[in-house]
């Protein structure tokens, strides 16, 4: 995949939309106490915050949804390197007025990439990016992402990123993959462990740092766990984070020093990480992204087994197919069924 095609959706994704309806709700109506984008809990949007939508048809709302210059310098970043178009849904009598905001956004962009309507799943890219699940889901891309969002928290196993940064990052790393697969892990370096729950990650990574030259630095998380440093939400939101994810609900934040410590001592850091985290490391330090590899009656034994809710062991079970698509894009790929041979096999890989 030496020039990928890519779809991005506007609304939230490029340019804020459900933000701005927000402040236009609060103003109008004094909302106490006001609204914000974590009351939007779903694509539906029948809770508190459902007075939103009465802006989605007001000029106003189009004439405010400005990109940032940073997201604007990533996607001309990304259209030296992919083939870009914006595909985005909306209303009939507001296309004119889209399309405009994207040709004034960036002049430079051409016209025929401009794609509007609501059957985005018709429409074949390599990769697409959306913060609407059902896009997500029902598109035919090689490799759809989620932009995570309030209404999207719950859901897991995609390949997600919180903004367009982390998202032509994760694009670098697709097309680095399917030009070239390093079977060489230089030392010391994080070994970054990805792949569907119940694959056995934790383990690995477990019986690894039972290895002199390996150690975990624990992670801070917004679930009592003694794998992690447990943190309250509004705790979580203070801390000075370089790479952050959620899953499954649970929030999982990872702080530069810690992983610095490790290196500094000469060790390998192993870490259980999802492919947004994994290639955030690979952006601050020599990383290796490990793709651990099970069987998918072993993956959803496993999950029934864990003290997980109904809840996450539910959406942990619908992720496992889709995150077996992260492994076209990982550096190595480890076969966990005997965690000897997995633990022998990057050890090797390493020395």
């Amino acid at each position: 995949m030496i020039r990928p095609k890519i779809g991005l959706d506007w609304d939230d994704v490029t340019a804020p939309f459900n933000s701005i309806a927000i402040e236009m709700a609060n103003d109008k109506y004094d909302i106490q106490p006001p609204l914000c984008l974590e009351d939007i809990e779903s694509w539906a949007n029948t809770g508190r915050a459902s007075v939103i939508k009465e802006f989605y048809n007001d000029p106003a709302l189009y004439e405010r949804q400005k990109p940032t210059e940073e997201t604007k310098r990533m996607i001309r970043k990304l259209m030296e390197i992919a083939e870009v178009y914006f595909i985005t849904a909306v209303a009939p009598g507001f296309m004119g007025v889209r399309a405009n905001q994207i040709m004034e956004t960036f002049p430079e962009f051409p016209p025929e990439n401009i794609i509007l309507g609501n059957a985005k799943n018709l429409v074949q890219f390599d990769i697409i990016l959306d913060d609407a699940i059902h896009n997500v889901l029902e598109t035919p891309a090689t490799y759809p992402v989620l932009m995570r969002k309030p209404w999207n928290s719950k859901m897991t196993g995609l390949l997600s990123v919180n903004n367009i940064t982390e998202f032509v990052y994760l694009v670098e790393q697709i097309i680095s993959a399917s030009l070239y697969r390093s079977k060489r892990i230089i030392k010391p370096s994080v070994i970054a462990l990805v792949g569907p729950s119940g694959s056995g990650k934790t383990e690995l990574s477990d019986r690894l740092c039972e290895l002199p030259q390996f150690e975990n630095p624990k992670t801070y998380c917004t679930k009592q766990s003694n794998k992690h440093r447990y943190l309250t939400e509004e705790e979580f939101a203070k801390q000075n984070f370089f790479e952050k994810t959620r899953y499954a609900g649970i929030q999982y934040g990872t702080k530069k020093e810690d992983i610095e410590s490790v290196l500094e001592s000469g060790k390998n850091v192993v870490m259980p990480l999802d492919m947004c985290g994994a290639i955030a490391m690979k952006r601050h330090f020599p990383t290796s992204i490990i793709y651990v590899a099970r069987d998918k009656e072993l993956l959803i034994r496993d999950i029934i087994e864990q003290d997980y809710t109904v809840e996450e062991k539910t959406l942990r079970i619908l992720s496992i197919d889709a995150e077996k698509r992260n492994r076209q894009i990982c550096d190595k790929v480890v076969d966990n069924m005997d965690v000897d041979k997995a633990v022998s096999e990057l050890v090797d890989a390493i020395n």
